[in-house]
């Protein structure tokens, strides 16, 4: 699982390429790496699945050359922050599991 700081570190990444303009596949595909998801067999595009998490839903990202188009990059970028809101709810309830009561 990442940890809290790998998660600031990811946001922020996401967060630069939502600003840059022209983003391309290998970055997407290198960020999702990050997020601990896995190219998978399936469908018609390179899908990407979560190997720790399989009850994730998988996720595509073209294998385009060049620049993808804005709503599809929009669109990879917010299925890649919800894994990230994803990590730090786990972490808020392992957090809450091992508080003891006062």
């Amino acid at each position: 699982m990442l940890g809290l700081s790998k998660i600031r570190k990811l946001r922020s990444r996401i967060e630069a390429l939502r600003k840059k303009g022209g983003v391309k596949a290998a970055e997407l595909k290198s960020l999702a790496h990050s997020l601990g998801r896995t190219p998978s067999n399936r469908g018609k595009e390179p899908t990407w699945v979560n190997e720790e998490f399989t009850a994730w839903r998988p996720m595509s990202i073209p294998g385009h050359p060049g620049d993808l188009a804005r709503p599809t990059v929009r669109s990879i970028l917010d299925d890649l922050e919800a894994d990230l809101d994803r990590y730090e709810q786990l972490h808020e309830e392992l957090q809450r599991s091992t508080e003891k009561p006062s």
